[in-house]
């Protein structure tokens, strides 16, 4: 069975456009992140694939992860940007389309801070469909604020392979969990909707520990089956709480109740199904 990364992000600073990253930025993100800076940590922690998850809006940066992608064997897939409100969506994705390694495009909610209900905008959902109905991936970056949404998007494009990342940020403890939870349970008739158990760590206000996460993963392992749910770390931005071992560790430990087949399943087999990788 091989342990799939679903959520890793490479960039060089100063060449790539990381629109997220301003002036108040953890020194920890101010360098190169590399795929060969991430294998080691593959290699220790016994994971054998990698897929690419953008941090750049930059169409050449696009273009950069899949190269990244042609010479490392160990990245399986690419999940790239596009403009999902742009008039020439389809082409920029049939553009990618071309290399084999691309898998789709991640639909930032989390980017509009103006406007908790962009993925309800006409133009954002057609985006979206039009990346489905090609057969591709769409990933969703989303917090609590934003799931009230992603029932329509899953109505909308029912059989479409939707994930969304980071179990969309729970509000590790704050009150802010029930509304978080409401909103999650909301997904559980859309069983084409896939959860991605990564990027936890560094929702913790405190201490960033395996107990803290299980409030999150705990719910969802109860709600979902098992086929719903795939595993990523968010290197580097994991690193922000731990290294990609402890990270490996601490989240993982979360899913001690499971069976070695359901553990393999969110470590790998799911994403391997999921993302066709190969």
């Amino acid at each position: 069975m091989p342990i799939v990364d679903t959520h890793n992000h490479f960039w060089r600073i100063g060449t790539d456009e990381l629109y997220w990253l301003d002036h108040y930025a953890d020194p920890i993100f101010l360098r190169d992140y590399l795929p060969m800076d991430l294998k080691p940590h593959m290699d220790a922690t016994g994971v054998d694939k990698s897929v690419i998850v953008q941090a750049s809006h930059a169409w050449t940066d696009q273009l950069a992860y899949l190269e990244m992608a042609e010479a490392h064997d160990f990245i399986a897939g690419v999940i790239a940007w596009v403009d999902l409100e742009a008039d020439d969506v389809g082409d920029k994705i049939d553009t990618l389309a071309e290399n084999p390694w691309f898998r789709g495009i991640r639909a930032g909610a989390e980017d509009h801070p103006e406007n908790d209900a962009w993925l309800a905008l006409d133009t954002v959902r057609r985006g979206i469909r039009t990346v489905l109905e090609r057969g591709h991936v769409v990933e969703l970056l989303v917090k609590a604020a934003h799931l009230p949404h992603v029932p329509q998007i899953a109505r909308e494009n029912e059989g479409g392979r939707l994930i969304v990342d980071h179990l969309a940020k729970p509000p590790f403890e704050t009150p802010a969990m029930s509304t978080w939870l409401e909103g999650m349970l909301a997904l559980q008739p859309y069983s084409h909707v896939r959860l991605k158990i990564s990027g936890l760590l560094v929702e913790c206000p405190n201490l960033p520990t395996t107990d803290v996460v299980r409030a999150a993963v705990d719910p969802v392992l109860e709600a979902f089956s098992i086929e719903r749910l795939i595993w990523g770390s968010d290197w580097p931005v994991a690193l922000l709480a731990a290294s990609y071992e402890e990270t490996f560790n601490r989240v993982t430990g979360t899913m001690n109740r499971l069976s070695q087949t359901e553990r393999s399943a969110v470590l790998g087999d799911n994403a391997m199904s999921f993302y066709e990788l190969s």
